[in-house]
């Protein structure tokens, strides 16, 4: 008897390729997951994160003597995805801020973030910047006027 006879057909040989995309199917698809798990978090989460914004800001504020608070968040006009806008009210009742609006987001000084409010008057220009921390009112001193322009002119620009 010779060897020459064909293997039987369940002992096909299968594609070494297949195990592999199988693999590389079931990563992608886990990591797909995770992004879109995280994506729907970061979305339903909004509210909360808002809020909790919303009193850390106007405790900075509280603690710096500032009369400044932060009011109710205004909806999003700005494009730009930086920061977080609110409405505004002055507690000690010296200024009326009738259609403005409070721009936080987060400054860069010497390589450190810190958290900053751009107070936007009702034609949409920023009239001051207002750091929220002591590192920030440092930096902000030493900061020169043409970068804090350079913020003004994005924050106005997203603001049209």
């Amino acid at each position: 008897m010779s060897n020459t006879q064909a293997p039987p057909a369940s002992e096909k040989k299968e594609n070494p390729l297949i195990p592999k995309l199988k693999d590389a199917a079931i990563f992608i698809g886990w990591i797909g997951g995770l992004i879109l798990i995280a994506g729907l978090a970061w979305f339903f989460t909004q509210p909360l994160r808002s809020r909790l914004l919303h009193r850390a800001v106007n405790r900075a504020l509280e603690q710096s003597d500032n009369s400044f608070r932060l009011g109710e968040p205004v909806s999003p006009r700005l494009r730009t995805g930086f920061g977080s806008s609110f409405s505004m009210a002055d507690i000690s009742g010296r200024r009326s801020f009738f259609g403005s609006r409070v721009f936080v987001f987060t400054f860069v000084g010497e390589g450190f973030f810190f958290p900053c409010a751009a107070v936007l008057g009702p034609d949409g220009r920023v009239q001051e910047f207002i750091p929220l921390t002591s590192y920030g009112r440092r930096m902000m001193s030493r900061t020169s006027p043409e970068i804090l322009r350079i913020h003004a002119r994005r924050i106005e620009g997203a603001e049209r």
